[in-house]
């Protein structure tokens, strides 16, 4: 009897007697194909790269027994009452505390201004693997777990064409003799930041940034900074100085440092020495 007592026992909780257990298995989300359809073609200015645009949207949780694929809502900037501007293409649309579904840039590039269009995203054009909890701060509806597919309605109300922007551009202030930087490179600077001022000489205005006198910046070309920073540093030799004046599309855009130091669509200017090289 205490032998069938057992067995029943080991049956009954199988990760106990060792006999059967086993491991847990990922939940894979299916992942929907991105679509775009445009439902009402706008007249006017066409959105471009760099450009503001305003816009209102409405979010749902893919679902895939919907013809339209719209399942619990969870986002709107119509409920909130209002619309949402940034410079679209860029990277920089504005998440209001949340990050930024990079598929928005996508579906918004092409629109005119009373078009509307509804999008479907994948997750890794959506939030990713971030998990969006509810909050009425952000405007969230609903808790989105990762990897969560979503649809997007979106309106296009207003597009302003952006100022022509120049690319990164740089003064050597010394040439250096060491190795050089391509990207992708290992190195290590010593840099120091102004917001750009166009009444002064050298268009050094307030600085906000330095480590000359501390710790060097360890960074990999290309990754880990703005876009123009990294555009600075290409080409340099150890040893070597450089001004490098960064224009708001290769810095910090729209969205500025977030930190207040810089503002929004700022133009930078960095000097930078190249301490080593890997």
């Amino acid at each position: 009897m205490l032998q069938f007592i057992a067995a029943a026992a080991c049956v009954a909780v199988l990760t106990a007697c060792g006999g059967g257990a086993k491991t847990p298995t990922a939940v894979v989300v299916p992942q929907p194909d991105y679509k775009l359809t445009t439902t009402v073609v706008g007249t006017g200015l066409t959105a471009e790269a760099g450009d503001t645009v305003t816009f209102n949207y409405v979010g749902y949780k893919y679902d895939s027994t919907k013809p339209d694929g719209k399942g619990t809502k969870v986002q709107s900037s119509v409920d909130a009452g209002a619309p949402k501007t940034g410079t679209v293409g860029v990277g920089a649309l504005p998440g209001g505390g949340l990050p930024v579904a990079a598929g928005w840039d996508q579906a918004l590039l092409g629109m005119q201004p009373g078009g509307k269009r509804t999008v479907v995203l994948p997750a890794n054009l959506a939030f990713g693997a971030y998990t969006i909890p509810q909050s009425a701060t952000t405007g969230i509806l609903v808790d989105i777990a990762v990897n969560t597919p979503l649809v997007y309605d979106f309106e296009m109300i207003n597009v302003t064409k952006a100022v022509f922007q120049p690319t990164t551009t740089f003064t050597d202030v010394k040439v250096g003799t060491g190795a050089t930087a391509y990207l992708n490179s290992q190195v290590t600077v010593t840099y120091t930041g102004w917001l750009y001022d166009a009444t002064k000489p050298d268009f050094k205005g307030t600085q906000f940034d330095t480590n000359v006198g501390g710790t060097p910046l360890a960074v990999t070309v290309g990754t880990g900074v703005v876009t123009g920073f990294s555009i600075g540093i290409t080409g340099m030799q150890v040893g070597g100085k450089r001004t490098v004046i960064i224009p708001p599309t290769q810095g910090y855009g729209f969205n500025g440092s977030g930190d207040g130091k810089i503002p929004s669509n700022a133009t930078l200017v960095f000097d930078i020495e190249l301490l080593s090289v890997k």
